[in-house]
């Protein structure tokens, strides 16, 4: 989301990937047996659940946590002992590392850093709105992928406090979302010169019903991280390109082309945070909570390019429509 390039389909790829293949920890008998105990002895009686709720945190409470899940979580960490003494590996549940439960959140940290993620879009729009007059071509455009990017981000956050299958839906549909909206605008730039609206209507109606066939046949016929892995890599790869080769066209029009190149390339590199597992440090912080750290400064590069391009198209159009000369100055 901090950019237009493959951080949000690689995180769902690999996310897809490690639920189907990374699981040892909740397959085991060792947690199977906790588990179905724990349920029995505390969750299946409605005196036993009163006791629960009583004793329940506040904070777990709001989040939704349920009896069940609590045993899982107590399930969850005797599992890991037991199989880290007896293989000598910290063991995954349900696709994910073991995470320390945190003021009622299943991954803290990644929560802390998909705000940050968040925050730096909500900066970086108010910035962009007081700097580019809402005149000005791509203006729209953009202000409008802000709202994508942070909308995702919201949801990133919801889904890293509480993974169901609501919030994983809404998580992957919104991280989709950002991709596919980032390839949009791409093409809206690329055929600024076009006049015409009636292209532009096309273009946008044909993105949005490919978004929401996507988003129907995964909701409705079948949650397919397999179809999903495809389709997000091929738009993800397709925008990253999309974007170098035009930058690379455009490569002498201006500073702002450079900062968005290199918001870009950083973000590509910071791909490979996704590639390197390790338990997590402090049983909070993995590579997937270091990556969304690493992408919340980006988006201070990408609204700079953003904002460049908009006052560079404005002055193309004629000096007399830029009301400020001074603007280029702060880009």
């Amino acid at each position: 989301m901090s950019s237009p390039s493959l951080q949000l389909s690689a995180a769902l790829v690999l996310t897809s990937f490690g639920i189907v293949f990374c699981s040892w920890g909740d397959t085991s008998a060792t947690y199977k047996s906790c588990l179905g105990d724990c349920s029995r002895e505390n969750c299946s009686q409605p005196s036993d659940l009163a006791v629960w709720r009583e004793g329940q945190p506040v904070l777990d409470a709001i989040v939704g946590w349920t009896c069940k899940d609590d045993c899982g979580y107590v399930c969850m960490w005797k599992t890991a002992d037991v199989l880290e003494r007896r293989f000598n590996k910290v063991p995954q549940f349900h696709g994910r590392w073991p995470f320390i439960r945190l003021l009622g959140l299943q991954e803290p940290a990644s929560v802390l850093f998909s705000v940050l993620n968040l925050l730096s879009h909500l900066f970086m729009v108010n910035w962009f709105i007081k700097l580019v007059p809402d005149t000005a071509p791509m203006y729209r455009v953009w202000f409008f992928y802000s709202l994508v990017s942070m909308n995702a981000w919201v949801w990133s956050t919801v889904f890293h406090a509480r993974d169901t299958p609501l919030t994983e839906m809404l998580d992957y549909f919104c991280a989709f979302s950002t991709v596919l909206c980032s390839l949009l605008a791409f093409v809206l730039r690329a055929i600024t010169a076009v006049q015409d609206l009636l292209p532009r209507a096309v273009i946008v109606v044909a993105f949005l019903g490919f978004y929401v066939n996507h988003v129907i046949s995964m909701a409705t016929v079948k949650f397919d991280y397999g179809y999903n892995m495809k389709v997000n890599v091929i738009v993800g790869g397709l925008n990253c390109v999309c974007w170098l080769v035009w930058f690379w066209i455009h490569r002498r029009t201006g500073d702002h082309v450079r900062k968005g190149t290199m918001a870009i390339l950083a973000l590509t590199l910071s791909v490979c945070l996704e590639l390197v597992e390790f338990t997590p440090l402090l049983w909070s912080v993995d590579s997937h909570a270091l990556w969304h750290l690493v992408t919340a400064p980006l988006p201070i590069l990408w609204y700079q390019f953003a904002a460049g391009d908009c006052l560079l198209l404005i002055n193309q159009a004629g000096p007399s429509k830029l009301p400020n000369s001074n603007l280029k100055k702060n880009i």
